[in-house]
């Protein structure tokens, strides 16, 4: 049943420019104690009417990343933790920005749909000037493995898993039914995806040179967002409840985001040094 539902969600789900949820990108501290993770201080950095999804840290931890809605288009945001004030970087008028990730080389990836419907990967500096990464490819998420290559979600009939060297134009498919939460693992050259192949989705990981997939562990609850801490942990949200996973055990909760007014936690993110979680949620 649940792959079945999976195959009919699809036609929605990896079209931005379908009706977006109304959600917000919320970052609370995260600490650890001798019973585990804890978190404290959730705090709602958006507070903006809209879709306001997608976040990611900068590689210094001082701010994070993240696209929010003006006026009717989605823009690239960056929200400063020490001023509390927020810079919109990007303003396309023709189209707009998701998922922004900082780039090895200082800049932001970005996936621009045009309003022509033309869907591609762009690279964006604070200046607002940009230019496509990666040409011809309808790419619908990524993340980036090294200095060159990114993993890709890319769209098409059927949709592809890929690794894409941004310099060369090299592209490798390496697998097909994934979902849409792509990682590099921390302290490692493998990245991790959700195998949807199955019944019961899975985190594998693979090696961008070796390209054999090998299982980490099935996901929790029904959602297929996830993120790694800097110690190599697996965090995932079911509802409003946080979830964590670690080679030393299974999936144990550590919070319950209920109180906050909160129903649903999709994307997550942890800052560089571990101590913040960024979440975006209804």
């Amino acid at each position: 049943m649940r792959k079945l539902l999976f195959a009919i969600i699809t036609l929605f789900s990896y079209s931005f420019s379908q009706a977006q949820p109304n959600t917000e990108i919320y970052v609370m501290d995260l600490r650890r104690s001798s019973e585990g993770l804890l978190i404290e201080k959730p705090l709602n950095i958006s507070k903006n009417e809209g879709y306001d999804n997608q976040p990611s840290f900068w590689s210094d931890g001082e701010s994070v990343l993240y696209a929010r809605t003006i006026n009717g288009q989605t823009d690239i945001a960056r929200y400063y933790f020490d001023s509390k004030n927020t810079l919109i970087i990007s303003n396309t008028k023709q189209g707009s920005e998701y998922s922004p990730t900082p780039t090895p080389d200082g800049r932001i990836s970005s996936i621009r749909l045009d309003t022509s419907g033309l869907q591609l990967l762009y690279a964006y500096r604070f200046n607002g000037k940009n230019e496509v990464l990666v040409p011809k490819l309808k790419i619908g998420y990524h993340a980036w493995v090294d200095d060159a290559r990114i993993v890709a979600f890319v769209l098409g009939d059927p949709a592809t898993m890929q690794i894409i060297n941004t310099k060369t134009g090299e592209t490798v498919i390496v697998g097909e039914n994934i979902g849409r939460s792509l990682h590099k693992i921390p302290d490692s050259k493998d990245f991790s995806y959700v195998d949807k192949t199955a019944e019961n989705w899975t985190i594998m990981r693979m090696s961008p040179v070796i390209r054999e997939a090998a299982e980490i562990t099935n996901t929790v609850g029904s959602g297929e967002d996830y993120c790694w801490t800097p110690k190599g942990e697996i965090l995932m949200a079911d509802g409003a409840k946080l979830f964590v996973w670690s080679n030393d055990s299974e999936w144990k909760q550590f919070a319950d985001l209920s109180k906050q007014g909160i129903t649903s936690i999709t994307r997550l993110a942890v800052s560089p040094d571990g101590k913040k979680l960024a979440v975006a949620a209804e």
